[in-house]
């Protein structure tokens, strides 16, 4: 029986007989659990821009990490990184150069991809080497009222290294998935398992981490990388498993914020990863079909998340596209689709960002008091990525009593799909 369980009078018997009682607590906490990390230089190559790096910020570039824009109204861009100012600029683009500077450094990298090169070895303040990666474009824009010429840039910085250690048998990872020098939980990412496995993506650190060693809290994460702490979690489990479409596999990252665990698993229906207890849903995932070599992401915004209770198994059935959605406006005159508002859905509320065929062009029609028409196939302004149709002159859309535009998409590997919306006005 816990001593704490003992009633009050029966302790203060005791104390008379000159009996000390230790109060036990029901849970005692675990010895942490010191893990030293090294710097692992992340080689070069094709994909070593996809390898490490955070599902969340390749769905939406503008909003990633060491992502920038240039042009003639800023030519020129300054962060931190360690604490060390760093300024990234574009030569001229006959030049196909493009500079990142401190105040004791300089570097040149060329925007048709340095994958392979030599990373860029910065020395932070105080004296950690941080190795960098870059790649980029920049041309020459001319206005064709003005002819005045302008210069846009883009360019992206991505760490050229990973912590790696061991959690038991476990091989780690922690990258500096927001690129700021540091380390820091909940900031930057970890790949539990096989570590240097291309397309093995970033899952963001999270409180707790599952492991096939068990479940551990993280309690401390030095700054500079060296060390992770964690202590092994003792409470309540259940099982989760994720079942993707027959012809793909890839890696499913889901997140109960809630129960503060992030759990990444492939997919496979001989797979279950262990979690804590909570409500779950899928932040993204990254599909393969080695038929057609495809890769296609999935995200969970908008999903209605998984109860998982203690003791259960919940399985969460991802089925491919099935839903399509989409939203088209009337703008200067044209039908106009924004592909942002183009999402393919399935049964599980899931979103697909499926490629179309390019053998078939996506058709729009427009659909006005009941006469449909044909647009057409090639309305993808890839420069302006956007999709535009002209207004046949024969059709008064403001004496219309109802108009409406259908989208139908052949989908690879999924096939077509197929919708019908308002059109908005102005």
């Amino acid at each position: 029986m816990l001593i704490s369980m003992i009633s009050r009078s029966k302790r203060t018997f005791f104390a008379s007989l000159g009996i000390v009682m230790v109060i036990a607590s029901p849970l005692c906490a675990a010895d942490p659990i010191k893990v030293p990390l090294t710097t692992t230089a992340v080689s070069g190559g094709r994909n070593s821009k996809n390898t490490y790096l955070s599902p969340l910020y390749l769905l939406d570039s503008e909003k990633r990490p060491g992502w920038f824009r240039l042009n003639d109204a800023k030519p020129t861009q300054t962060f931190t990184i360690g604490g060390l100012a760093c300024t990234v600029e574009a030569g001229p683009p006959e030049t196909g150069k493009l500079y990142l500077k401190t105040p004791t450094q300089n570097f040149i990298f060329n925007t048709n991809s340095s994958l392979n090169a030599e990373p860029m070895e910065l020395t932070l303040e105080n004296g950690r080497k941080y190795p960098l990666r870059g790649s980029g474009s920049s041309y020459a824009q001319t206005d064709p009222k003005t002819g005045k010429e302008s210069i846009s840039a883009s360019v992206l910085l991505w760490p050229a290294s990973i912590q790696t250690g061991k959690i038991g048998n476990t091989p780690i990872a922690i990258y500096d998935s927001n690129v700021d020098g540091f380390y820091t939980s909940n900031e930057d990412g970890i790949v539990i398992g096989t570590p240097l496995k291309e397309y093995n993506f970033v899952q963001p650190l999270s409180k707790y981490i599952s492991t096939p060693d068990g479940i551990f809290e993280v309690r401390n994460l030095a700054k500079d990388g060296s060390e992770l702490t964690v202590i092994p979690y003792s409470g309540p489990t259940a099982s989760l498993e994720v079942i993707t479409p027959r012809k793909y596999a890839g890696r499913i990252l889901l997140a109960s914020f809630d129960a503060g665990l992030n759990v990444t698993t492939n997919g496979k229906s001989d797979e279950s990863v262990t979690v804590i207890p909570g409500d779950y849903t899928v932040l993204t995932a990254l599909l393969d079909t080695k038929p057609l070599s495809l890769s296609m992401w999935v995200t969970g915004v908008g999903m209605p998340k998984l109860k998982v209770e203690a003791g259960t198994k919940q399985v969460l059935t991802l089925s491919g596209p099935k839903v399509l959605e989409f939203q088209a406006s009337l703008v200067d005159g044209k039908v106009n689709i924004q592909p942002k508002t183009i999402h393919t859905k399935g049964q599980a509320g899931e979103t697909y960002l499926a490629d179309y065929d390019p053998k078939t062009l996506p058709k729009v029609y427009l659909n006005v008091d009941g006469k449909s028409t044909l647009l057409g196939e090639t309305m993808l302004d890839r420069a302006a990525g956007e999709y535009f149709g002209d207004v046949p002159a024969d059709i008064n859309l403001k004496a219309a009593k109802e108009v409406t535009v259908t989208l139908k998409m052949h989908l690879l590997v999924f096939g077509e799909l197929a919708a019908t919306v308002p059109l908005k006005m102005p």
